[in-house]
């Protein structure tokens, strides 16, 4: 179950990007879409804010496994398993030290949280295909309201913000 969920974030992450190699994929869809297949939908559980960020192939499907890491948790043990549950997730540019984007995904609502007892493929994920992938780094905070996940990506040519919306 694990792995067909996983091909299935990439699948849809490359399914978007498809028709032009040259394409770049929006975060904010990316999301959106992610969180759709578990049924929770901006608006009613899930709030999505930010500037408009476009994303390489890439660095697309390293950032939809991610999120479907999170979202795969937060149905199982986090906001999701609650009708009251929400998660936002809220993204900005910073400048210092170096241009990043800084993603911050908040539960809030579910059950109390706590790190797992073991380390599994998502904890390997954030520990070690961000940085490797992207150059980025995770923090995760168990923390009482419900799990935050802080990710920081330098900006490239692989993750642009568009200028041309804000």
């Amino acid at each position: 179950m694990h792995l067909d969920g996983r091909l299935t974030a990439l699948a849809r992450a490359q399914g978007a990007l498809s028709s032009d190699p040259r394409a770049r994929l929006d975060l904010h869809s990316l999301i959106s879409d992610e969180l759709l297949s578990y049924h929770a939908k901006e608006g009613e559980q899930v709030s999505l804010s930010g500037p408009r960020i476009l994303l390489q192939p890439g660095a697309a499907a390293t950032l939809g496994l991610a999120f479907h890491e999170l979202a795969t948790n937060a149905i199982k043990f986090g906001a999701l398993t609650r009708d009251e549950g929400r998660i936002s997730v809220s993204w900005k540019h910073a400048d210092e030290p170096e241009p990043h984007l800084v993603i911050t995904w908040r539960e809030q609502h579910g059950p109390s949280v706590t790190p797992p007892k073991r380390k599994g493929f998502g904890m390997a994920l954030f520990e070690r295909m961000l940085p490797y992938e992207l150059k980025a780094h995770a923090k995760l905070s168990f923390e009482p309201e419900g799990l935050r996940c802080t990710i920081e990506v330098p900006l490239s040519d692989r993750v642009i913000v568009d200028e041309g919306t804000a």
